[in-house]
Parts: structure tokens; sequence; C-alpha cells
């Protein structure tokens, strides 16, 4: 998922079972049943009124989708939603049978976003009837933004931990099944916690800290106010622009931060966790440098080590199930428009793994090792997009 912006809202909540009724306001409740575990983000949102509930599983291919199932690629068409509503961010269940997802109700990355999730199919993975109007809803609360981050935010006994604007600012949920929504993280200030990810014993949760970044009023040169080298330096990414990274137990307890963004001068984000539970795999840009690079570090913040060594933009990072390889979005070789890449963690050369004239991005490996899934929209443009599944090369 390319980098989704800082934001605040209020509370107003509607919660539906992910095997529930896809429309009304019954009571409360976490995921249950074959599509949950057992036990266990640049501009501001504009807020639905009260009494719309967003799609409810109406989600459908259109237009050339709708014949065609398959890219050239030998890429599968999982879920398509109808008109603006952009789905995102998938995330393989533990079982590897369902797919949880984020899906923005205003475009790609705008608006208020629920959690969704695609059940199982007779195929033992997230049904392709999905594309038809399949999906169930999660957590879909009016007005606010409920985000996952690909790869592990569905822990099989924790839950689901996913970041919401439900409390005033971005800060770190867990929704345990059969259960509401709880609040993992409470902080002051203007920064936005987001892109939390379980440990694989799902007693700890990484996180990302951003700040929202606003333009300087008096950094447009037309103005004709201030010398040059003013201007320039107001238009420069400030200090909120640099990320750090966190880590915290899953009931609030221990918050330690991994990364200090502002005293390395280095904006860093999504951090998910190895299999093992023994590093972090993340995205990394310099200060003033829109070139991202992929990092890995040890899960207590030491050992940090570049990953990816090409020129490009390497994002969306997350692991394969036997901790060895990473998948990722990148512009690797020099590419215009991001494709789906897998290398070995310990460094090497990126292998491409998607081909198509299309943004795929937000990668995440199932557990059984043999697919990938990601979002993709046509073109370079920021717009909808859908989710689909390529078979993991070799596998």
């Amino acid at each position: 998922m390319r980098s989704r912006p800082y934001v605040a809202a209020l509370l107003s909540a509607l919660v539906l079972t992910a095997c529930g009724s896809q429309a009304g306001p019954p009571r409360p409740h976490g995921p249950t049943g074959s599509d949950a575990p057992t036990r266990e983000a640049e501009s501001k949102k504009p807020t639905r009124p009260a009494t719309s509930k967003g799609p409810t599983g109406s989600g459908s291919p259109t237009g050339p989708a709708e014949k065609r199932a398959k890219r050239g690629d030998g890429a599968e068409l999982m879920y398509r939603a109808g008109g603006r509503t952009s789905a995102q961010n998938p995330a393989f269940s533990p079982d590897g049978k369902s797919m949880l997802f984020t899906l923005f109700h205003d475009g790609y990355n705008a608006g208020a976003a629920a959690l969704r999730v695609l059940p199982p199919g007779t195929d033992g993975q997230p049904s392709a009837r999905a594309a038809r109007g399949g999906s169930r809803t999660l957590l879909d609360e009016s007005g606010q933004a409920a985000v996952n981050l690909p790869g592990s935010s569905w822990h099989p006994s924790a839950g689901v931990a996913f970041a919401s604007d439900r409390a005033d600012r971005d800060e770190i949920w867990v929704l345990p099944p059969g259960g509401k929504p709880a609040r993992v993280t409470r902080h002051g200030g203007d920064s936005g916690y987001l892109e939390p990810s379980f440990s694989p014993r799902g007693d700890w949760i990484a996180f990302q800290e951003s700040v929202e970044r606003e333009e300087p009023e008096s950094a447009d040169p037309e103005d004709g106010e201030g010398d040059g080298d003013e201007r320039e330096e107001e238009a420069r990414p400030e200090r909120s622009a640099l990320g750090s990274l966190w880590k915290v137990r899953r009931d609030g307890s221990g918050q330690t931060r991994l990364l200090n963004g502002p005293a390395t001068g280095t904006d860093n984000r999504q951090p998910n966790w190895s299999p093992r539970g023994d590093r972090l795999v993340f995205q990394r840009r310099e200060q003033h440098s829109d070139a991202w690079a992929l990092y890995v570090m040890n899960a207590d913040g030491g050992g940090l080590r570049r990953l990816t060594a090409g020129a490009g933009e390497h994002t969306d990072a997350s692991w394969s199930p036997d901790g060895r390889s990473v998948v990722f979005s990148s512009t690797s070789g020099g590419l215009e428009i991001p494709q789906i890449f897998v290398m070995s963690a310990d460094g090497g050369r990126p292998v491409r793994v998607t081909r198509n004239n299309s943004y795929d991005g937000a990668p995440s490996w199932s557990p059984d090792g043999r697919w990938i899934a990601f979002e993709s929209h046509p073109g370079d443009e920021e717009r909808p997009t859908s989710l689909w599944r390529i078979r993991v090369p070799g596998a």
C-alpha cells in the first residue's frame, strides 16, 4: 500500500460479524467462525453520514474483469468492489482459508475505511466467488477508518490488529474473536500510530508513528515573499515527515521505541514481524528523499541492515511463511510502475513475480507458501484497487 496519511476524527461505531449479516447494526462482535482466528494512510478524510453503512458485500467485477478472471501474467482476480471503493492491504488468515483486507469507501487511501474478510472457497483458499460479492464486513464505523497492514496483522489467538482514528487520533487497536475492538495505545501530541503487525506469539505489536505534514503557506514560489533559499527550506519535508518504529505489548504495556526517525533523519514505515519473531522488515527513506529501500533489524531495534541494494522504490515488505524470503512492491530494474518482487531475507537479487501494465502493491504471502495476494489498479495514477493473487515462482 502506498503511504497512507495520518488523520484524526471522532467515533461513531458499527461493528458486524465476519460471518454474519452484511448490513444493519447488530451487536458488536469480533471475528468468528471459519473466517476468523480461534481466540485471539496524505489528505483528510471526509466524514460519511451516520446513516450511511457503506458497501455491504456488493462488490463485483466490472467491465473487462467480468469476462476475464486472469491477467496475462497468470494473476487471478479475487475481489473487485464497485464504484469508488478501493480494496487494499490483503492479509491471509492464519489457516490461509480466508483473507482480511481494508475497503476504503471514497477511493485509494481515501475516506472512511472498513475491515472486510473474504471467506473460504472450495479449494481451501479465500474464495474467488468473493469477486462476485462474497466478502463479509468485520468492522465498519461511520466516518472512521480502520486499516490493517498486509502481512502479519491476523493472529491465530490474539485477533486482528489494525489502526483506527475512532478515538480522536490514529491509535493501535485489536479486534479479538467474539469481542469488541480493544484499544492498545494511548498517546498525545499530533502524531498518529499506524501499520500494526503481530509478533508470532501475538504478545507484541510493532507499529509506525507518523505525523501529518501540511505544506507551508509561505512555500509557494509565486507569492513573491521571502528569498528563494527561505522558500526552498520551508517547502522541504519537515521533522514531522520522519517516521519512527515502536513495539508494544498487546495489553498496552512496555511501549518501546525501536527506531527514532527524527533523530536519525529517516522516515521508517510498515514494520512486519518475521515468522520466528527475531526480526522486522520495513521500508525507509532518507530525509528529503523519495527513494524507499527495505531494511531488516532485530526485534529489539539492533542489527540494522539494508536489504535492497539496487535503485528503485522498494515498499510494502512482508515475509514468506518460512522466514527465508520477503515479498514487496518495487520499481527495480527501471520500471515505471511498481510490480511484485521476492528476494532472499539475507539479500541478493530481486526476482520479479508480476508482469502487467498496472500498479501492483501491498503483497502478502499465503501460509502454505503457494500464493501471493496483492492490490492492483491499471496504470500508475492512484485509483481504486482490486485484490489479486498469483502463484509463487517455483511453488
